[in-house]
Parts: C-alpha cells; structure tokens; sequence
C-alpha cells in the first residue's frame, strides 16, 4: 500500500533515465526481429489489398467453418482465409479467395459452397474487390501519416523545442515499426480497419510523450543557472512525477479497446472489430512503453550534445565529488581529533593517582622512615646551643 500510495503522489524514484542502455538494447532486439519479419515475411494483406473474391454464407447446424472450405478447395482454389462472423443465429462463414479471371469459375465456387452449405445458391453473398481499391487505400493512409507527422511534429517544436521534437517523433516511428513488426510476425491479417486503427494510435503515443515532456521543460526552467541537479535528473524526477498518469491513461484506454477485442471479435465474431481493435491494443502497449523508456531517455542524450548541458553536467558532478571530499575531509580530523582526545583522556587516567594513595606510597629515591630517624641530629640540639648562648648573652650582661 505504501508503494502504491508513493506511486500515486508521483514521489517514486525509479531511475528510468540510468538505465536507459538496457532499454536500447531491448527496443533493438525487438526492431530487429521486426524488421526481419517485414523484409522476409511481409504482411497477410487482406482481400481489400490483395483483390480477390469473397463468399458469406449463413451458418447451418450440422456444417462446420472447415466444411465450406474444403468444398472451396475441391475446386482447384487457394483459401487466402476463412472465418466465422457473427453469433447465433446471424452466425456466418466468410471465405475469401483471389480474384477469378474466369466467371464459370466463380460461379462453380459458389455453387460448391451452397451444397456444403446446405443451402441454395442465391443464399450465397458474393462479392469482388480489386487490388486497385487497396493501393489507393494505401495511398491515402500513407499521405495523412506524413501530414499528421510534419504538423505534429512543428507543434512540438514550436511548443517545446527541437530536440523534444525529434524525440517524440522518434518514439512515434519506434510505435508504428513495432505494431506492424507484430502484424508481420504473427500473421495478422491487413485490413482497411487496420488501417484506420494504426492513424488512431498515432495520437495516442504522442499524447504521452508530450505529457512527459511537458513536466521536463517545467522541471528544466533555470537548470543552467544551478548547480544542483543535472539534466538528466530532473528529465527522470519528470519520469517519476508523471509515472501514474501514463499508468492510468494506459489502462483506461485499454480497456474499452480489450473489450472490444476479446468480447466483439472473440465472443461474437465481428470481423471488423477485430481488425480494428487488435491493432489498437497493440499499438497503445507500445505507445506506454515508448513514451516511459524510449521518448524522455533518448531526449537527455539530445541533450547531451549540447555543449552547455554537458558541461553543466560535468560541473554538477564535479561540486558534488568536491563536496563528498571535503565532507570525508572533515570527518577524518573529526575522527583524528576524538583519537586525540581519547589518548589524552587515557594518559590522563594513566598520571591521575589517589591522594590517600598518594600519602602513603613512598617517594622514589626516598629514605626509609627509619634510617631517617637514625642518621638524623636530634632536633633539640641546635635549640639547646641556641639557648646556651643566649644564655651566654645573659651572663655577659
């Protein structure tokens, strides 16, 4: 609970800008794998962008999804894929196909696929798309992807500076290689709604960044006029103080977007919610973890190169070292000082002798008491001579 509570004042102390290399060298194992798949994998490009052929028929009791497909097959054509729609009794079962260049043969899939079906032939939806729709599709989503990234991008520069807007459009291109380095490697299928969904989590990842960078530049206000904290550090005090708000834009974001998944796609079968929200959920996991490991780090070391941060920096650890000398310093003639007094203190308690003690011990060199008293002329002896003569006196007199 304590951690929690610190968590949710923004009063942790996790050093997410000292570790920065670990999360490097994470984010470009996984860029590389990403990029290995798009290169020798490619995308599962939908029928909106390969062309081809679609059949939809309802779902009888009885007729299994692999029923209708192998009657597809039977006929000499490639099932590009085949999927349930729907729930219940508006369940459906949609293949998809290339595209035929012949007609007859198009129409002999259909009537294949109405007598697995159990059905007649005019219960058959079928439908063509060619390639053409897809490029252009693709064409469009492309130009909105650099637009959004030059006036995102001047806004940030604008707003803040340029360094933050290089690193926030960074982390941005670090979202969009990843989701569809996962899109590649798992074999999702490309839709127009994945599409959509991919613009959508472009505003998502920026949102968190910006909200980081905007608790940097407040912390940053007059850093090179102090020496007590580096760039570095108040980049991840920023960090920390905003730790719980990304946390809870997080989950709140992702959570409609699971459900949308797991429950329109998983449980009722809508297609077009899958397309839609399996590259959302995506794409907001890569947009947290970008905007907290990638963005802010990749800012400092922007940062670095700018001579006056640098040797801010550098000054800053110097005044430091500087101190902790003169502190261990100080604490050694304390310590040479307390060894001092306590050698007094000692020699003190050494030479300290008990005056009864002291009254009663002989002196060194001394006499004893009884050779004094033998050798010694009696005391009455010079008073009686001096008695005797003035005594003497007396007479004379």
């Amino acid at each position: 609970m304590n951690t929690l509570r610190r968590l949710y004042r923004g009063e942790t102390n996790i050093d997410f800008i000292g570790h920065r290399k670990r999360w490097y060298i994470a984010s470009a194992i996984i860029v590389l794998v990403c990029l290995a798949s798009l290169i020798f994998r490619g995308f599962n490009f939908g029928i909106e962008f390969a062309g081809g052929s679609q059949f939809q028929v309802p779902a009888q009791p009885g007729v299994s999804l692999q029923d209708v497909r192998a009657a597809v097959e039977n006929q000499g054509v490639t099932v590009v894929s085949a999927q349930t729609a729907g729930s219940g009794s508006a369940q459906k079962y949609v293949i998809r196909t290339p595209e035929f260049k012949d007609s007859g043969k198009q129409a002999a899939v259909k009537d294949a696929v109405a007598k697995a079906d159990h059905v007649s032939a005019d219960k058959v939806d079928t439908s063509e798309v060619s390639s053409s729709w897809g490029s252009a599709v693709t064409d469009k989503a492309l130009l909105a992807l650099v637009v959004f990234l030059v006036v995102v991008g001047a806004y940030i520069w604008i707003r803040f500076e340029q360094k933050m807007a290089i690193a926030g459009l960074a982390a941005l291109a670090h979202d969009l290689l990843l989701t569809a380095g996962i899109y590649s490697v798992v074999g999702f299928e490309v839709t127009p709604g994945t599409v959509v969904g991919l613009l959508t989590i472009l505003g998502f990842s920026l949102y968190d960044s910006v909200v980081v960078f905007d608790k940097v530049d407040e912390n940053a206000r007059g850093l090179l006029g102090s020496s007590r904290y580096t760039y570095a550090e108040v980049a991840n005090q920023a960090v920390n103080q905003t730790l719980m708000r990304s946390i809870n834009t997080s989950l709140i974001g992702l959570l409609p977007v699971a459900g949308l998944l797991f429950v329109g796609a998983g449980m009722l079968g809508v297609g077009t919610l899958k397309d839609l929200a399996l590259v959302l959920f995506v794409g907001m996991l890569t947009g947290a973890y970008s905007s907290l490991f990638l963005a802010t780090p990749w800012l400092v070391d922007l940062k670095l190169l700018d001579k006056r941060y640098k040797l801010h920096t550098q000054r800053v650890l110097a005044r430091r070292a500087a101190g902790k000398s003169a502190e261990g310093g100080t604490e050694a003639k304390a310590g040479r000082a307390g060894s001092a007094n306590a050698g007094e203190s000692g020699a003190d308690a050494e030479t300290r002798v008990d005056p009864v003690a002291a009254s009663t011990a002989p002196r060194v060199g001394a006499k004893p008491a009884g050779a004094r008293a033998a050798g010694a002329k009696p005391a009455g002896g010079k008073q009686g001579q001096s008695r005797k003569r003035s005594g003497g006196g007396g007479k004379r007199r």
